[in-house]
C-alpha cells in the first residue's frame, strides 16, 4: 500500500506543468480542525467507538501556476473523554498529529473564488493514556510490549504511541478577499490512517491492526505572499451598429477598461479614420452623414495619469459604411396592343433595398396621354404599388414606349420602360358596287319604247327588291340599236323613263320613290332594244361607262317611241302609260 502511494504522488508531480501566472507565490493557511476518528472497533466489549476530536491545522503551499500547487500541512487534534466498552470504565486520553504533503489543483487560483483539490501523503504520530483498576488486572502484571505501565493504587496508568501512515483526499474552497488574505469556509478531506493494534492484558485488543477510515473539516484564513506582476491594464472596444447606411448613423462607440488602479480616475481620449469622434469618458460617436461608403475604425486610448508604469491602454472597433442602393422598378402593361382610342393599363411596383421613402414618381410616354392612378404602400418601408392609364386617342399606329422613373428622399433612383403597340385601323369595307338584277325588251316595233306585260313583270320583281332593301337605290339603263336610234330620237332615254315611271306609278302602284331611282341611256349601240336595271346598295357607287343621266324634262311628250313621230317636243311632266 505504501508503494502506491509513491507511485501515485511521482506521478501526479510529473504531471503538472510549471508556468508563471498572476497568482501568489506561497500561501500560509490557519484554522480550526475537526476529526472523526473511527477506530474500526476492538474486541467486545472493550470495542472501541468512534470518536470526535478538535484542534487545528496548518499548512505551507506553493504555487506553482493558477492550476497547481505543492502543500506542505501540519495539523493536530485532542480528545480527553473518550469511552471504551459499554461499561465506560475506561477513558483513555487521545491526541493525533498528522504530518502530509502533496499537490493541489485549483480550478483558477487567479480568480476571487477558488475551488480546490488534494491530495496529502505523510505520516500521523497518535499518544493515548488510560488508567486501570487493580481488580481487572492480573498480578502480578507481565510487561506489555509498546505500552508504559505506571503502577498505582487503586489503578495502573498505561500510555502508548504510534507512528503511522497518513493521507488525506479531498478538496475545499478559497475566497479571496485582498490580494493579501483569503478565507477557507471549508475544507473536506477523507484522512485515513493505519495504526496496529494494542493487546491490553485483561481487556483485550483496542483497534485491531488495518485502516482507520477518518473524517477531517477545516476552515481558516489564508495570508498570501508574492505573485506574478500584475497584469497591464487592459480596454476593450465595442462600436454599434458595425454596418449602416450613411444616414442612419451616428455610430456610438463604447469602451470597458480593465486592470486599472480602481482607485484612480481615467481619462479617455477618442479618435476615428472617419474623422473627429465626439465623446466623453467611456463613449463617444462619429457622425456618418456625409460619410463615403468603406470600413472605418474608432479608437480609444484610456489613460491612468497617476500610474508610473502600466499606465495606458487602447482599442479600436471597427464599422462599415454600406454603399446605397438605387431603387428596384418593375412596369408592365396590359394589353400590349390595342386599337386607336383603347385604354392600356401600366402597373409599376417598386421598392427601395434600403428602404428609404420614395419622393417622387415620373411616367412618361412616347405616344398619347398618361395618367397616373393610384398609388399603394408596401408592407416594408419604400415599397409601393402603382397603376397608371394611358389614353391611345390621340396616338399614331405603332409601338409605345413607356417610361416610369423614381427617386427616393436621398436622391438615389431607378426606373423601368415597358412597351405597347397602337395598330392601325382596318380598312373601311369596301361597298359593293351596282349588282345587275334584271332586264327587259322592247320587242314591239310601233311603240319602240313602250313598257309591255313582260318588261313589267320584271319591274314587278325590281320593286319588290327595292321595298326589301329601302336603303338601296336603282339605276335603270336604256339601250337602242343604231337603226331603231335613226328612226326615233332619245330612243334609249325613252325606255329608261318608261321604265321608271312604271316603278313610281304604273298600273301596279308600286310608288317607289323617284329619288331612289336614277334614269339612264348607254351611247353603246350593240347592246340591243332593251333597259337594264342595276341595283345600288347604300353607300355603293354606278360604274357602268358610257352612260348619262337621262334629262326627263327634255323628252318628249308621246313616250311611246312611235317611229311616225319623230318631232321633239318639251313636256311639262312625264306622261301617263
Amino acid at each position: 500500500m505504501k508503494r502506491h502511494f509513491v507511485m501515485f504522488t511521482c506521478a501526479v508531480l510529473f504531471a503538472i506543468h510549471v508556468t508563471a501566472q498572476d497568482v501568489p507565490k506561497a500561501e500560509v493557511y490557519g484554522g480550526y480542525s475537526f476529526v472523526r476518528f473511527n477506530a474500526n472497533g476492538g474486541t467486545p466489549p472493550n470495542q472501541v467507538n468512534a470518536f470526535t476530536a478538535n484542534g487545528g491545522v496548518g499548512s505551507f503551499q506553493f504555487n506553482l501556476n493558477k492550476h497547481f500547487g505543492l502543500a506542505a500541512e501540519l495539523g493536530g487534534v485532542h480528545n480527553g473523554k473518550l469511552s471504551i466498552g459499554s461499561s465506560g470504565i475506561l477513558q483513555p486520553d487521545q491526541t493525533a498529529f498528522t504530518y502530509m504533503f502533496g499537490p493541489r489543483f485549483f480550478v483558477n487560483k487567479a480568480g476571487v473564488v477558488s475551488p480546490f483539490f488534494e491530495y496529502l501523503v505523510g505520516g500521523a504520530h497518535n499518544s493515548r493514556s488510560f488508567s486501570v483498576p487493580d481488580v481487572l488486572l492480573p498480578s502480578p502484571l507481565p510487561p506489555v510490549t509498546g505500552v508504559t505501565v505506571t503502577p498505582g493504587v487503586p489503578s495502573t496508568k498505561f500510555a502508548s504511541s504510534q507512528n503511522a501512515v497518513a493521507m488525506a483526499v479531498g478538496g475545499g474552497i478559497d475566497i479571496r478577499l485582498s490580494r493579501l488574505i483569503g478565507f477557507r469556509p471549508v475544507q473536506v478531506d477523507y484522512l485515513p490512517t493505519h495504526f496496529s493494534a494494542i493487546n491490553v492484558i485483561g481487556l483485550g485488543v483496542l483497534n485491531p491492526t488495518k485502516w482507520q477510515n477518518n473524517l477531517r473539516y477545516s476552515a481558516g484564513l489564508i495570508f498570501r505572499f508574492g505573485g506574478a506582476t500584475p497584469p497591464p491594464p487592459q480596454a476593450a472596444c465595442s462600436a454599434t451598429p458595425t454596418e449602416l447606411l450613411p444616414w442612419n448613423g451616428p455610430v456610438t462607440a463604447s469602451v470597458e477598461p480593465s486592470d486599472f488602479n480602481p482607485k484612480h480616475a481615467l481619462n479617455y481620449n477618442w479618435s476615428s479614420t472617419s474623422g473627429p469622434a465626439t465623446g466623453q469618458g467611456t463613449s463617444a460617436t462619429v457622425d456618418t452623414a456625409s460619410l463615403t461608403p468603406g470600413n472605418y475604425t474608432i479608437t480609444a486610448n484610456v489613460v491612468d495619469p497617476k500610474a508610473k508604469q502600466n499606465s495606458t491602454a487602447t482599442c479600436t472597433s471597427a464599422f462599415t459604411v454600406k454603399q446605397p442602393q438605387n431603387p428596384q422598378v418593375g412596369c408592365s402593361v396590359n394589353p400590349t396592343s390595342v386599337k386607336p382610342g383603347e385604354p392600356i393599363t401600366v402597373s409599376v411596383h417598386g421598392s427601395s433595398p434600403d428602404g428609404s421613402r420614395i419622393a417622387k414618381r415620373d411616367f412618361s410616354a412616347s405616344a398619347g396621354a398618361l395618367k397616373e392612378g393610384q398609388t399603394s404602400a408596401g408592407g416594408q418601408p419604400g415599397e409601393f404599388t402603382t397603376v397608371a392609364t394611358l389614353d391611345t386617342s390621340n396616338a399614331a399606329p405603332g409601338p409605345i414606349n413607356i417610361s416610369v422613373g423614381v427617386t427616393d428622399v436621398h436622391g438615389f433612383s431607378g426606373s423601368c420602360t415597358a412597351s405597347a403597340s397602337v395598330t392601325a385601323p382596318p380598312p373601311p369595307p369596301e361597298v359593293a358596287s351596282e349588282t345587275l338584277i334584271s332586264s327587259c325588251d322592247f320587242k314591239n316595233d310601233r311603240t319602240l319604247a313602250r313598257v309591255d306585260n313582260e318588261c313589267k313583270a320584271a319591274l314587278d320583281d325590281v320593286a319588290l327588291r327595292m321595298q326589301h332593301e329601302p336603303n338601296g337605290k336603282l339605276v335603270i339603263v336604256g339601250y337602242a340599236d343604231p337603226d331603231e336610234a335613226a328612226q326615233v330620237n332619245d330612243l334609249a332615254s325613252l325606255r329608261a323613263a318608261n321604265a321608271k315611271s312604271y316603278l313610281t306609278g304604273g298600273e301596279a302602284k308600286q310608288q317607289i320613290d323617284p329619288g331612289r331611282i336614277e334614269a339612264r341611256e348607254s351611247e353603246a349601240r350593240d347592246n340591243g332594244n332593251t333597259a337594264r336595271f342595276y341595283f345600288v346598295p347604300e353607300g355603293g357607287n354606278f360604274t357602268v361607262k358610257d352612260t348619262t343621266v337621262v334629262d326627263e324634262n327634255s323628252l318628249p311628250t308621246d313616250r311611246t317611241g312611235a317611229p311616225s313621230k319623230q318631232k321633239k317636243s318639251k313636256a311639262v311632266s312625264p306622261p301617263g302609260q
